[in-house]
């Protein structure tokens, strides 16, 4: 498979899910152990590495957008300090569920929106999430292929247990990135 891009969605794969609540303030963002490493090692071969996330904290009032540029600020800081990582870009949907929105997961629009932004063929990328709507975002925009991660929302995962299917599972991140370098055309 050829891969130009990989696609991770935020809270739950690149921080620590919080069940049932939202990650508010920059002074609360922990990276999950490996992440950064993992980053890095896509920076490494040339991927692009690219933030989708479901902010609705924002639509509910319970931050603002200059607190959600805060929490991205400062985890390309912690990336960047702990092992020289990158993110490329991030997208948000701020929009509340109840909206419908196109661009809020499950819905496609933040990665047809990345990939127009890019130049990427959504078939040469891989979306890695931890939640059921990560994988059906990634099946409506026609991703590649699409990765579970059992480190956030998601604890595990039997086959016939969501639909789509992903089409890989693994445990976190670091692991997934193990099989994408593994699979480079």
């Amino acid at each position: 498979m050829k891969i130009s891009g990989v696609f991770l969605d935020r809270d739950g794969v690149l921080n620590p899910h919080i069940p049932g609540g939202y990650l508010l303030s920059a002074d609360e963002l922990v990276v999950l152990p490996g992440v950064a490493r993992a980053v890095r090692r896509l920076n490494d071969v040339g991927l692009l590495v690219i933030v989708i996330s479901n902010q609705q904290g924002v639509g509910k009032g319970l931050m603002t957008m200059d607190d959600l540029i805060a929490i991205e600020r400062r985890m390309e800081e912690a990336l960047a300090q702990e092992a020289g990582a990158r993110i490329d870009r991030c997208y948000y949907s701020t929009e509340l569920a109840s909206a419908n929105s196109p661009r809020r997961k499950p819905g496609p629009g933040m990665l047809l929106e990345a990939a127009r932004d890019f130049g990427l063929s959504l078939a040469e990328t891989v979306f890695a999430g931890d939640s059921p709507t990560d994988i059906q975002a990634g099946h409506a925009a026609g991703v590649g292929a699409t990765v579970l991660l059992l480190s956030g929302g998601t604890a595990s995962y039997a086959a016939g247990d969501m639909t789509p299917a992903p089409d890989h599972v693994f445990p976190a991140l670091p692991d997934a990135v193990d099989w994408i370098l593994e699979h480079l055309a």
